[in-house]
């Protein structure tokens, strides 16, 4: 999985890239079918505005897979916690498409049958 970050207000640390290259490398193990590297741009931003609404930052994650693009968003007081969301929410978003592809199929398949068994 090819990752991109990018910073806002801020300069982008070997500690913190290795933090958001950490978390999201969970992710690694649900686009492992992709007949493509999957392609995550992370945007992670450290804003005063933000921080007025209670966290301090905010993190966004862009993952491009097989054509689709499965976006998340999340703001924290902490790094680790807006990035540890916006995986969550990447990974369950990816689960969900990967269940109505399979389900499409099963449906598709059972319709065939139905459709060979007709004529008995």
């Amino acid at each position: 999985m090819n990752i991109t970050i990018k910073t806002t207000h801020q300069e982008l640390t070997d500690a913190m890239r290795e933090l958001i290259e950490g978390k999201f490398s969970a992710l690694e193990k649900l686009t492992a079918h992709s007949k493509v590297p999957a392609a995550l741009e992370c945007e992670i931003e450290e804003s005063i505005a933000v921080e007025r609404a209670g966290a301090r930052y905010r993190a966004e994650g862009n993952l491009s897979l097989d054509g689709k693009l499965f976006r998340a968003e999340a703001t924290s007081a902490t790094l680790e916690g807006a990035v540890d969301r916006v995986r969550d929410d990447l990974a369950r978003e990816i689960r969900r498409a990967r269940g109505k592809e399979r389900g499409l199929m099963k449906r598709g398949g059972a319709a065939l049958k139905r459709m060979l068994r007709f004529g008995r």
